[in-house]
């Protein structure tokens, strides 16, 4: 006998209960927005699930407002996450499982378009920072209500600057060129540039460069834009005077835009390896000056330049004599640790890929292998939208072989084993190539295993059963590698020869901030000493925040975290010692908040169940 149907009127349950009250496991009232997202001021993040059922199917407005949800300025709630072991298909989350899922787990999905700082609109996908921050602010709503750090006014915007200086630098430059440096000068840049790139774009031998700018600078005066390398010099100095300690910005923009000049100026039709060099300096230089989505856009013509030439194929490069064959490995790899980088923190797709055997023991680079494993990161997980378990094991394994061997291939990046270096006047600086080798074998693991904290925190907020013991080391792996960063990364503020600009360190411990409040709402406080090491980061990104405008947003963001932990921890201090005085009460009665009427006391019953006479004196 078929069920009767009942009225929507005299239904217990709501026919279709928005996303966040299912979350909340609350009654709904089905209208967008419901009363409860009102009620708590998240109105506009209130959205309704697809149903499969035909009386619940929607306008084609609706259903394209739905599928789109993720790419609107403003979809930044976190999405249900399915538990561990059941992920579902469909990107949306509105299929069930599917089969053979059963050994994966799902990466948040929060891919959508912001405002860059020309107020255009930019994609970030699903590995970017931002995108990782949003979900950290929904958990801090969740579990806090509002608060400065979940109700950011900036939170829809990439931070960048603004190009400062003439606005037709071009016009500019044509008519009024900077002059060379004296040797000295440009050997005090130079220097600096070494200091700043090393590990991440060693694109150039340092002998060479260095006698072939001697060599440029004897050349004299006149006509700087004869000789093909001009703009390669003028991008070196320019990056040189932009991480220097000493207020050298003005001069850096100057040399910057010359050089820029001398690359749209030269014969850039046909691909060449100065293309190669003079974009991938470029874009060097507009990471240096917080301009990520420009140094993106100049970043794929030096790509496309690359592919053009072969520089992907070493079985190609092979071809040319030794000097050559050993200028185009540098040039390759230089473009992976930038494409890569960019990549994964913006959450945009590798614009490379990797041909060669990055494990070989013959001629080893640590840093080669490393962007592959960013790579298989971003392609297998990322893009993908789960991890796998088969992911994983590989990509585990991978860091597992790179840590046994990086060591051997320093040679070939040109990085010093030793924590601090020496330079002509004997002084001792950090070993920057080597933090920036290691923070990128951390942040690699922080990126893979983000999904099991994330689970594990979604999961202590809204008081569900904890992860399984696999996936919770897991996320204490991921906790583990943000606290190593920042002790690895401390050591540059206790040494005055650290370059002012360093991008990627900045990225690095930003991304270990986040991860360390993020552990804070999953109560991870009792395994790992997550206030100590997230104050740490906060003061490296305060001396790195004086001249960079993206660590200077972070620095904010990473103030406001601390704050949301610091209040997450005093109402967790409160709900347990409301739990433990709720014992104390059966034993002894309670006294405190009584209600007094006249002279008498008030009989009250605890929550225990006992009853007493309240008293006052």
């Amino acid at each position: 006998m078929p069920t009767p149907k009942v009225k929507s009127s005299n239904r217990r349950r709501c026919a279709n209960a928005c996303e966040t009250c299912k979350r909340r496991k609350e009654r709904c009232d089905s209208i967008q927005p419901c009363g409860r997202c009102v009620r708590r001021g998240v109105g506009t993040e209130c959205i309704f699930a697809a149903r499969s059922s035909p009386s619940l199917r929607r306008t084609k407005r609706d259903r394209d407002s739905h599928d789109h949800r993720e790419l609107h300025p403003d979809a930044d709630r976190l999405p249900d996450l399915a538990p561990l072991g059941a992920v579902s298909a469909d990107p949306s989350g509105i299929a069930g499982p599917s089969p053979g899922s059963s050994r994966a787990v799902p990466v948040p999905q929060l891919s959508r378009l912001i405002r860059d700082g020309r107020g255009e609109l930019v994609f970030v996908g699903d590995a970017a920072n931002l995108s990782f921050l949003q979900i950290i602010r929904r958990l801090a709503s969740d579990s806090l209500g509002f608060c400065p750090f979940s109700d950011d006014a900036l939170q829809h915007v990439l931070v960048e600057t603004t190009p400062s200086g003439v606005p037709d630098w071009i016009v500019d430059m044509a008519k009024r060129p900077p002059s060379k440096p004296d040797p000295a000068e440009a050997k005090y840049l130079l220097q600096w540039y070494g200091l700043a790139t090393n590990g991440v774009f060693n694109m150039f031998n340092d002998r060479e460069l260095q006698g072939n700018l001697s060599t440029w600078l004897q050349a004299g005066p006149d006509s700087p834009e004869q000789d093909p390398r001009s703009a390669v010099f003028f991008l070196v100095l320019a990056i040189g005077a932009q991480t220097c300690p000493q207020t050298r910005d003005d001069l850096a923009e100057r040399y910057f835009n010359y050089g820029r000049y001398l690359t749209v100026a030269g014969d850039m039709e046909s691909p060449c390896i100065l293309a190669v060099q003079t974009h991938a300096l470029i874009t060097m230089y507009l990471l240096g000056a917080s301009r990520r989505n420009a140094a993106f856009m100049y970043l794929g013509t030096a790509v496309r330049a690359a592919y053009a030439l072969g520089l992907h194929r070493r079985n190609v490069n092979v071809l040319f004599d030794q000097p050559e064959y050993v200028l185009r490995e540098r040039l390759w790899k230089g473009l992976r640790v930038l494409d890569l980088f960019m990549s994964a923190s913006l959450g945009r797709p590798p614009s490379t890929c990797e041909t060669r055997d990055t494990k070989t023991d013959v001629g080893y680079s640590a840093i080669n292998d490393i962007c592959s494993i960013f790579e298989a990161i971003l392609t297998q997980v990322y893009a993908k939208q789960m991890v796998s378990m088969e992911a994983l094991e590989q990509i585990s394994q991978h860091h597992r072989q790179w840590a046994t061997k990086f060591t051997s291939g320093l040679v070939i990046d040109d990085i010093q084993p030793s924590e601090f270096l020496d330079n002509d006047k004997g002084e001792k600086s950090p070993n920057i190539g080597l933090c920036h080798l290691k923070e990128a074998y951390y942040w690699a693991i922080m990126l893979v295993a983000r999904p099991f904290l994330i689970e594990s925190a979604s999961k202590n907020v809204s008081s569900t059963p904890p992860l399984s013991p696999p996936h919770q080391i897991l996320a204490h792996a991921c906790v583990d590698s943000a606290i190593r960063t920042v002790d690895l990364l401390h050591g540059l503020t206790t040494s005055e020869k650290v370059p002012k600009r360093l991008p990627f360190v900045v990225n690095s411990l930003f991304v270990a901030a986040l991860v360390l409040g993020l552990a804070q709402f999953s109560d991870l406080d009792g395994f790992f000493q997550l206030e100590k090491s997230l104050a740490r980061s906060e003061s490296i990104l305060c001396r790195l925040s004086q001249h960079d405008a993206v660590a200077q947003r972070n620095l904010a963001i990473v103030r406001h975290l601390q704050a949301a932990c610091d209040s997450y921890r005093e109402k967790r201090a409160r709900q347990r010692m409301e739990r433990q005085s709720l014992f104390v009460g059966k034993f002894f009665g309670t006294i405190h908040g009584t209600v007094w009427q006249g002279e008498r006391p008030v009989p009250a019953v605890d929550k225990g169940g006992s009853m007493g006479y309240d008293t006052q004196s």
